[in-house]
């Protein structure tokens, strides 16, 4: 990757085909209908932001954000729904360069803290102490319940 620029940009229509890509490096198999369908809801919530890193024009990763109120804390926050990098292009500062848009769109919207969940498995190995560079602190155990 040197000497190749990465431009950090909002997320259109046009990038649906990589984002299915990265989606599914991140575990989350879907098709182009379907987050066609997804990006379609998103778009009309201004709560709701997505970023892209490009390299040579092409979409290597993405961050979702989401801006939300707590019941358990005053202010606006700011959660990272999502956060992928193609994995030819893992460890060349992609993910910080996302990292820090989210963090620039967070302030842009007040919020006094950006936190994130990440599965406990195995191979989120890396990408928690990636977290823990950046500054994130291991506080909480997600839990999900299916309906």
């Amino acid at each position: 990757m040197n000497n190749h620029t990465v431009v950090i940009r909002e997320a259109h229509q046009q990038d649906i085909t990589p984002l299915v890509g990265l989606m599914e490096q991140l575990g989350y198999p879907t098709t182009e209908e379907v987050f066609k369908i997804r990006m379609d809801a998103l778009e009309q919530h201004e709560d709701y932001q997505i970023f892209v890193a490009e390299v040579d024009e092409q979409v290597v990763g993405m961050i979702g954000l989401i801006r939300e109120l707590r019941f358990e804390r005053d202010g606006v926050h700011v959660r990272i729904g999502s956060l992928v990098v193609n994995e030819q292009y893992r460890g060349a500062g992609i993910g910080h360069s996302l990292v820090q848009a989210a963090e620039g769109w967070a302030g842009s919207v007040g919020a006094q803290a950006i936190a994130l969940n990440s599965g406990n498995r195995d191979e989120r190995t890396g990408a928690h102490e990636f977290y823990r560079k950046l500054g994130f602190a291991g506080l909480s155990t997600g839990f999900v319940k299916k309906l």
